[in-house]
């Protein structure tokens, strides 16, 4: 293992190489790159293919030792010392064509910028008398001799740059190397160290391999944390960044500490003069106002080097200088920066930097700043604040103790972000218990009256949603005055109404409120958190209204948005946008954005906020995926998992469970089972005030042949917006009719809306009711074009679908007992099933197999296994 490290991400370089150098007209080519972005390996193997062809080869490799040396590099080629230098050198190129085929001599020659003069003019002359074609590497931004720049810039031979592996390159070279994957966690880590540079990654993973901290382990390649530099990798790093002066290197220490540091505090700690070498150099880069370190490896070296005593000084230089920075990175960087300095500490730096954090949903970093600025004499003011990072660190024995704390309440008492609610937060969310929040809450209402009262109504509100009281929750924002809200107490107000809108089936009204949250939030960076339930509330709104084109859009808007947040966050907007693939049918696309397990691959996120109370209800929507492939076995799994981490505050997915379940006994082919738990979750949604979900339950009833929602779904309509409710009842009122034309045009009507599934199940049905009235041409066009949108689904599977490629004009009974006979089942479990006597199964068994032209049930087992197969 790592013995062989293939060439790899280089095949357009090799393609251009061996191109040129096939060209009669091209002498050559020049191949220009960084140190260890791998150019000279490039070259070697450009040479290797050469001499395979039949090519002389001579080599030659330059050093800053052998540049000192007249004609160093070709030494070897020298025949004495007599002559003046142009006699040499030509002596020197005569005895290096000596022996070798006409014009097929090929050099390579490495470093080609170290070559001293006389060397230069040796290469020079081979290539104008076209006595032998050249592989130079020469390394970007040295200065070449002019012999051996002339050839690129007279044309005589082409310079080609050699840039750094891609990502996904150096993914696929470290599998190569160790014959095993690496895992995503040990990808980033190499890549955001080496950013491609092959010679460093090479000596990283051997030094980490010979360590035994990166090693393969369950089929990948993982690596532990831990990792310091050796001591001949720091080496080689400093080699590369070479000899520079004392302000020079000033510059490079300024800036690995801070990595990036704005442009303007980083002249205030150092010249200009300095900053210009050192970006000359490509220590440092500047770019859009900040400056970076030239290469990772360049801050990792200088941190090595620089003891603790010069880092603390450092980092307070840079802190002090920060002052004026501007934005929550910049406001966080100071802060983290001051802590870890030598200066000392310093409250309101900590407090914003704290704060800062917090807007970039950066909880454990605010939740240490928040905790210094508490020692540092911040008090009450870092109390609540405090609480709310360990809230959504998950740690909320530590909230309450912070909240416990002795001293007076805080200006903090007149926000959102304050003790009495971060007690109730705390007891919903962390400790599980409803009750006690409600308890909290109505104690501080007994008294509270100004901005603290609208800010408790705002956080009821929000109990309301959740409990899946929706009408309540209108009833309760009705009393709130938004003006005396602070813009994060104004956000969760407006969140909640959308959301209860949304429930109702008030769709204009859900997204009149969520857009004005999102104008909220747009005006302030602090509250950015907070796009997490307003996107989830909107998607759903349109999605269960039937919008659900718009559905996927916002969700795809809010994945984008989160781009560069934390991995929980990124977690939860991938969900929303499952949630939208799967109404819109999209199996596929739903079961790679729903996650599969908490904390999504399998790092610290389920310790998060999100990801803990996010879930359940997520995970419940990848079970009804998973049954909708007709995979029982992994959506019964996908169950037990979402029942398993259930929260008892999040009342309003009741239905969902409910539907899970009777997607569940779909996939097993159980009609009747899912029939009646379709219709249980529409009752709990009705119960509840749901009724944009209860349309939904009552749609997905009539999937599985329920004939009996005409009426609820007819008054529905006169309640709920959007196509869904309007085509919903038509469905069901055609299904009722057994009217196969009609259910052919619901099923148009359902591909229109987006709800690819259900128009599937329509197409299914349509068939079926045409093959009960002896329409076969009907029926199979039906048939068709079920099974077509079913593929479309990403191999969609329900009772519907399978029910199409029955030949027999079985009647709905018929079948379900005839699939049941096909499962094995006898004939009191199939009874008991289905709730019929056993005595009517007997009878549906009898008129199904004379219907199928077959005896027994053995017969009729194998009519049913060659329909599904």
């Amino acid at each position: 293992m790592l013995d062989h490290w293939p060439l790899i991400g280089r095949d357009d370089e090799i393609r251009e190489v061996n191109r040129l150098l096939a060209h009669e007209s091209v002498r050559g080519v020049a191949l220009a790159g960084k140190p260890g972005v791998g150019k000279s390996r490039l070259a070697r193997d450009a040479v290797r293919s050469a001499a395979e062809l039949g090519w002389t080869i001579r080599t030659a490799f330059a050093t800053s030792t052998s540049l000192s040396i007249p004609l160093g590099v070709f030494a070897v080629w020298v025949d004495g010392a007599d002559g003046s230098p142009s006699a040499l050198a030509r002596r020197v190129a005569e005895a290096l064509i000596d022996s070798t085929e006409s014009n097929r001599l090929l050099l390579l020659v490495d470093d080609a910028h170290l070559l001293d003069d006389l060397s230069a003019m040796v290469v020079h002359h081979l290539v104008q008398a076209e006595t032998a074609k050249v592989i130079l590497t020469v390394r970007t931004g040295a200065t070449a001799p002019a012999a051996v720049s002339a050839l690129w810039k007279d044309g005589l031979v082409p310079r080609r740059d050699v840039e750094p592996l891609a990502r996904d390159d150096l993914n696929r070279l470290v599998a190569a190397a160790f014959a095993a994957p690496p895992d995503p966690h040990c990808v980033e880590r190499l890549w955001q160290l080496t950013r491609g540079n092959v010679l460093f990654l090479r000596h990283l993973v051997d030094q980490e391999f010979r360590s035994q901290r990166m090693a393969v382990l369950d089929g990948a390649v993982r690596w532990q944390a831990g990792a310091a530099l050796s001591e001949s990798l720091a080496d080689l790093v400093d080699a590369q960044i070479g000899a520079i002066p004392d302000e020079v290197r000033d510059v490079v220490d300024l800036v690995s500490v801070a990595n990036p540091i704005d442009s303007n505090s980083l002249r205030l700690c150092a010249s200009n003069g300095a900053i210009e070498i050192a970006e000359q150099r490509e220590l440092v880069r500047m770019s859009d106002g900040e400056v970076q370190i030239g290469h990772p490896m360049y801050a990792e070296v200088r941190l090595k080097r620089c003891g603790q005593t010069r880092l603390r000084r450092l980092r307070g230089v840079v802190a002090q200088a920060m002052k004026d920075a501007d934005g929550n990175a910049w406001v966080l960087k100071r802060g983290l920066l001051w802590l870890e300095s030598d200066l000392p500490p310093e409250p309101d730096v900590l407090m914003a930097a704290a704060t800062a954090a917090t807007a970039l949903l950066d909880f454990a970093t605010a939740e240490r700043l928040y905790s210094a600025a508490a020692a540092a004499g911040a008090g009450a003011h870092s109390r609540a604040p405090l609480a709310f990072s360990l809230l959504m660190r998950q740690k909320g024995e530590r909230a309450l103790e912070v909240l416990d704390d002795s001293g007076d309440d805080g200006p903090s008492q007149a926000a959102f972000v304050n003790d009495v609610i971060m007690r109730a937060s705390n007891l919903l969310w962390a400790k599980r218990s409803p009750e006690g929040s409600w308890r909290v809450i109505d104690d501080a209402l007994a008294t509270a009256d100004g901005p603290r009262r609208h800010h408790l109504m705002v956080f009821r509100a929000n109990q309301l949603a959740l409990a899946a009281r929706p009408a309540e929750v209108l009833e309760v924002a009705a009393k709130i005055d938004y003006a005396q809200l602070d813009h994060y107490g104004a956000t969760m107000g407006l969140s909640a109404e959308s959301m209860a809108y949304g429930e109702l089936g008030q769709t204009q009204a859900a997204l009149a409120k969520a857009e004005e949250s999102a104008r909220v939030i747009a005006s302030n960076d602090d509250l950015k958190l907070l796009r997490l339930p307003l996107y989830e509330f909107h998607a759903f709104a349109l999605a269960a209204a039937g919008r659900i084109g718009e559905a996927v859009e916002v969700a795809q808007r809010h994945v984008l948005a989160q781009e560069g947040e934390p991995q929980d966050a990124t977690i939860v907007a991938a969900a929303i946008l499952g949630m939208a693939r799967l109404a819109a049918g999209d199996l596929g696309g739903a079961l790679i954005h729903l996650p599969a397990r908490l904390g999504g691959d399998g790092t610290d996120a389920d310790n998060s906020f999100y990801a803990a109370n996010s879930f359940h209800r997520f995970h419940l929507l990848r079970a009804q995926a998973s049954a909708r492939t007709g995979d029982a076995v992994a959506a019964e799994s996908a169950l037990q998992i979402a029942r398993d981490h259930r929260h008892p505050a999040y009342e309003f997915v009741g239905s969902t469970e409910l539907l899970t379940e009777a997607w569940l006994a779909a996939a097993r082919q159980r009609l009747t089972e899912a029939r009646e738990l379709a219709r249980s979750a529409a009752d709990f949604a009705c119960e509840h005030g749901q009724f944009a979900r209860e349309v939904w339950c009552l749609q997905t009833a009539v999937q599985f042949d329920d004939t009996g929602a005409v009426d609820r779904l007819a008054d529905l309509a006169e309640v709920v917006e959007g196509p869904r409710v309007v085509v919903a009842l038509r469905y069901a009122t055609a299904l009722g009719a057994d009217d196969g034309g009609e259910l052919d045009a619901v099923s148009k009507e359902f591909g229109a809306m987006g709800d690819v599934l259900a128009a599937a199940d329509a197409a299914g049905q349509a068939a079926t009711s045409h093959r009960r009235a002896g329409r076969i041409g009907s029926a199979m066009t039906a048939a068709a074009r079920s099974h077509r949108l079913a593929a479309e689904c990403g191999g969609a599977s329900s009772p519907a679908i399978t029910a199409a490629a029955f030949g027999p004009p079985f009647t709905n009974r018929e079948r379900e007992v005839a699939v049941l006979v096909a499962q094995g089942m006898s004939n009191r479990d199939i009874a008991e099933a289905v709730s019929l006597s056993v005595r009517t199964v007997e009878s549906h068994v009898y008129r199904a197999c004379t219907k199928a032209g077959v005896t027994g049930r053995a017969g009729l087992s194998d009519v049913v296994r060659g329909a599904v197969s």
